[in-house]
């Protein structure tokens, strides 16, 4: 089994509905995130899906933990265990996300009145990760049970996580942190609007100002 620690700033695109400061990012809001969590069943949730050493917060961490804390199943996780996942480019990231994406919208039958607004996160693998690259079972278009047996015991083995070929955007690879220790803190780079075009997201660019009304 071979580690590769990827050189490359790593780049995740989420949507913008999500706040991006939450109980994570300061003692502050950690405490009433907890005092939230005694009668609310949606925050603070990283004691049932990170353990104790690998748990962070502080400036940067909030969009890390939740990906952990709220999951949703892909490629390597499922709705038991979260992961981290990013591209290296922000190309990447915007086509995983746009493949995703566009299913949820096809299923709501979203017309192209609409568009997304979503934010980047880039940051750096601090941990040499498990080179699954070029593996065929891995690539499958909708199959993940293989990699999701696979990452968990990687996980269980104590595995940071995994190196693949991007599947949405061939050519490129992504990274799926199955630990919040295996990336950097990650920082906020940009706030982009994508197309729709009642079918598929077409195109994205960066919202570079505001202006008042």
């Amino acid at each position: 089994m071979e580690h590769v620690k990827p050189e490359w700033k790593h780049h995740r695109v989420i949507h913008s509905k999500y706040p991006p400061l939450d109980c994570f990012e300061s003692d502050d809001a950690l405490l009433l995130g907890e005092l939230e969590s005694a009668t609310s069943d949606r925050v603070a949730h990283w004691p049932r899906y990170v353990e104790d050493k690998d748990y962070r917060y502080g400036p940067g961490w909030g969009a890390v933990m939740a990906s952990f804390c709220y999951p949703s199943e892909g490629r390597f996780n499922t709705l038991r265990r979260g992961a981290y996942y990013a591209g290296d480019s922000l190309k990447t990231a915007f086509r995983e996300w746009a493949y995703h994406t566009a299913g949820v919208w096809q299923g709501f039958g979203v017309t192209n009145d609409c568009s997304a607004i979503v934010r980047c996160y880039t940051g750096h693998t601090a941990e040499p990760l498990v080179d699954l690259r070029n593996q065929t079972q891995y690539m499958h278009n909708t199959n993940y049970a293989p990699g999701q047996q696979t990452a968990a015991a990687l996980l269980n083995a104590g595995e940071y996580g995994i190196l693949y070929s991007s599947v949405r955007n061939p050519g490129a690879e992504a990274i799926a942190l199955l630990r919040p220790p295996a990336t950097t803190p990650v920082m906020q780079a940009g706030h982009y609007v994508v197309r729709w075009d009642g079918h598929a997201f077409t195109h994205f660019a960066r919202i570079e100002e505001y202006h008042p009304l």
